[in-house]
């Protein structure tokens, strides 16, 4: 019997890292261990320590030697995260490329699911959703354990929720090849962020498909070295930036979304005056127990 995914698609998986060689190996074993057998790791260093080593003693896990590809930048070459991923899809084979930051790490279907529900629907950008891991540090040589988890966020798409928040986490994120050639990858100039503006500019000429299933694990550090909590800053400036630069492809979004939420509310403001004529209702029945019980006793 073939292995799952081997006569499918072949999936593409960019991965950057920089010096976090203990979750990196995590995150490549968490793709090595998919039910999908026809994918690739592209392993991009950015100008960190050397994984080759790690990364050749996980080749036996793969189908193939050669499903393990690694980028090795030096410091006077570093291309920085954006232009990495971007490094990581040029060298890369696969129809379908996905994402995995290296301090996250997938369950064992999650590509499996997400290729079936693209050859289900036909959708080229597609997620699902992650649990949220919370790691404590461990001794003094860099490692964490994880402490608790919880559900992630799980939203239907929806351009006009990217100015509430970021729900998609990238890796979770899939999409056809065909979408990277007609619109790129991560903008260069961003140090932030990156991922948002990606979803902004495939949201402008692709439907992201939701698939409502927990198939990967993103990890928050009680220490602060995740990016989101260390550059809160630059987080907030970047995301006015691109809500500013966005805002004219979502606006008909935005007015459905204000629509809905209106009513919502109509629904809420009915259902709260058919609770009080209720509850005057059973007042006055009460209040009318109470004459006759009176009476009955006078």
């Amino acid at each position: 019997m073939n292995a799952m995914g081997s006569d499918g698609p072949r999936a593409s998986v960019i991965v950057r890292t920089y010096n976090r060689p203990e979750m990196l190996e995590r995150a490549v074993r968490s793709v090595a261990a998919q039910t999908w057998r026809n994918l690739e790791v592209v392993v991009v260093n950015d100008a960190g320590e050397d994984v080759g080593p790690r990364l050749d003693a996980l080749r036996p896990l793969f189908e193939r030697p050669e499903d393990v590809v690694y980028l090795n930048f030096p410091p006077e070459r570093k291309p920085g995260r954006c232009r990495a991923a971007s490094e990581g899809i040029e060298a890369s084979s696969g129809e379908w490329i996905f994402y995995l930051d290296d301090d996250d790490f997938w369950y064992p279907e999650h590509v499996e699911v997400l290729l079936a529900a693209a050859a289900e629907t036909g959708a080229k950008v597609l997620y699902s959703d992650a649990m949220q891991g919370y790691e404590e540090p461990v001794g003094e040589n860099g490692a964490y354990v994880v402490t608790s988890v919880k559900d992630g966020p799980s939203e239907d798409f929806n351009r006009a929720a990217f100015y509430v928040g970021t729900y998609i986490h990238i890796s979770t994120f899939c999409h056809h090849r065909s979408v990277y050639d007609q619109l790129g990858g991560f903008d260069p100039e961003l140090l932030v962020l990156e991922d948002l503006d990606l979803f902004f500019r495939y949201a402008q000429a692709h439907d992201f498909h939701h698939v409502k299933r927990f198939t990967s694990q993103f990890q928050i550090r009680s220490d602060y070295t995740n990016a989101v909590t260390s550059m809160k800053a630059e987080f907030v400036t970047t995301r006015e930036a691109l809500c500013r630069k966005y805002l004219h492809t979502v606006i008909s979004d935005l007015l459905s979304y204000v629509h809905e939420g209106r009513g919502r509310i109509e629904l809420t403001l009915r259902e709260l005056q058919a609770s009080e004529a209720r509850v005057a209702s059973l007042e006055a029945r009460v209040a009318r127990l109470e004459r006759e019980l009176d009476e009955a006793r006078s």
